[in-house]
């Protein structure tokens, strides 16, 4: 009997000690991708779930966000939205660049959220700035992909650098 108490306990030990990584990932990395068009440009951010849900509860409004069950579902969709425009600030040709919501989707233990832009002016500049999760989470790193036909650009982006510039647009 003692024997089987201590399998027990040693058993329910290391299922505590294994299980409590899987409730939080090691390391905090987000993904902005910025693709230009023609006249447009599609910018898709993703970001770790629970991080993000933790970010969007600090808004106003937004307590015990869940992603997942889409809870509170009438204010979920702008809170990503506010969250993600007041994070990711894209200025193209030294003009701000106005982004449409056009919804989230959740991939594995990952949200993506997906915006647009129209605009005139041939791109020649473009300047993203990424502050995502930076406050709540010191070493966090946002990764930028900029795209333009085939002009590719990436930079890792982190709270001593949240800015990404390129001039050399086509």
């Amino acid at each position: 009997m003692r024997k089987g108490l201590l399998v027990l306990l040693g058993w329910l030990l290391g299922w505590f000690i294994c299980a409590a990584p899987l409730n939080s990932h090691p390391y905090y990395i987000s993904v902005t991708e910025l693709h230009f068009f023609e006249q447009r440009a599609e910018l898709s951010v993703k970001i770790f779930t629970d991080d993000f849900e933790k970010a969007l509860g600090k808004l106003p409004g937004g307590s015990k966000v869940d992603l997942i069950r889409k809870l509170p579902s009438v204010q979920i969709d702008s809170l990503v939205a506010l969250y993600i425009r007041q994070q990711v600030k894209v200025a193209l040709n030294e003009r701000p660049l106005h982004f449409a919501y056009i919804g989230y989707e959740i991939q594995e233990d990952a949200t993506w959220a997906h915006f647009e832009a129209r605009f005139e002016a041939k791109p020649k500049r473009v300047r993203i700035e990424n502050t995502l999760l930076l406050t709540d989470i010191p070493n966090q790193q946002n990764i930028v992909h900029l795209t333009q036909g085939d002009y590719k650009r990436s930079r890792r982006l982190n709270s001593d650098n949240a800015i990404m510039e390129s001039n050399e647009l086509q």
